[in-house]
């Protein structure tokens, strides 16, 4: 009976041999995943956090980031969840729990690592009149937090480029200038990259060395941070619609 028991048990599915790709359903705050090559989707995990209005995965997809309004409607809530590994040879189950803990209320904005495996965010500590936005690292291996930024001023977009650089840019305003910032991983060597500049976007390449810009007239421009020279492309439309190559040597950008 055994024996025929274990012969009838569905085939699991081989996710261990090839890629995949998991992704957060808005509504409820479900995991699923499916394979890279063709449309299978399975439910992985059945955590429910309901309205996720952003989620970033890391650590080789074994970790994720769920961005949600409390009930409120003001307060945001960022959740920070370990997933269950996938068993060799073993099926797929949505009663997998993400497992984790918050981060401060209201983190402003968060980038990856483009390893995977460390976040950087923004919060405002203190009081109206009183506060500084604080960007922390957390390494999603070891829940280890280190606080390597510090600033009076509030309005900042950042972006991890390479695992050596992190970018802060001001928010964009069409009429007011804006002013692009790097400092080391470790919160060190913070410097004025770009400035003066009315609508500024940016977006920085894996190299580091090239910043792709934006002005208030669509205009993208790629500056080289060490001869310091801008050079204006034939194009028009927003650096967060653009993909730098890998190497830094193409750039791939989509109409405004």
């Amino acid at each position: 009976v055994n024996q025929k028991a274990q012969t009838l048990r569905p085939t699991p599915p081989a996710t261990e041999f090839m890629p995949i790709l998991r992704y957060v359903d808005k509504a409820t705050g479900n995991i699923y995943q499916t394979f890279v090559d063709k449309i299978e989707e399975r439910k992985f995990s059945g955590t429910t956090i309901p309205k996720v209005h952003e989620a970033y995965f890391g650590n080789r997809g074994e970790s994720v980031v769920m961005r949600y309004l409390k009930a409120d409607e003001r307060t945001i809530e960022t959740f920070v969840g370990t997933l269950p590994k996938e068993l060799l040879g073993g099926d797929t189950t949505g009663n997998n729990e993400a497992k984790g803990s918050f981060l401060p209320n209201n983190v402003k904005d968060i980038s990856m690592s483009p390893d995977g495996l460390k976040i950087f965010y923004l919060f405002e500590s203190g009081n109206n009149s009183g506060g500084s936005m604080i960007g922390t690292t957390l390494n999603l291996l070891n829940n280890k937090k280190i606080q390597v930024f510090d600033s009076p001023f509030t309005e900042w977009l950042p972006f991890w480029p390479n695992s050596n650089l992190i970018t802060l840019t001001t928010k964009p305003s069409a009429g007011i200038p804006g002013y692009m910032y790097t400092i080391d991983s470790a919160g060190k060597n913070f410097s004025k990259i770009l400035g003066d500049i009315n609508g500024l976007t940016t977006l920085g390449s894996p190299s580091g060395k090239l910043i792709l810009y934006g002005n208030n007239n669509l205009s993208l421009y790629i500056y080289n941070t060490d001869s310091r020279n801008s050079n204006l492309l034939g194009v028009k439309t927003l650096p967060e619609k653009c993909v730098w190559g890998k190497a830094s040597d193409v750039l791939y950008c989509a109409a405004p």
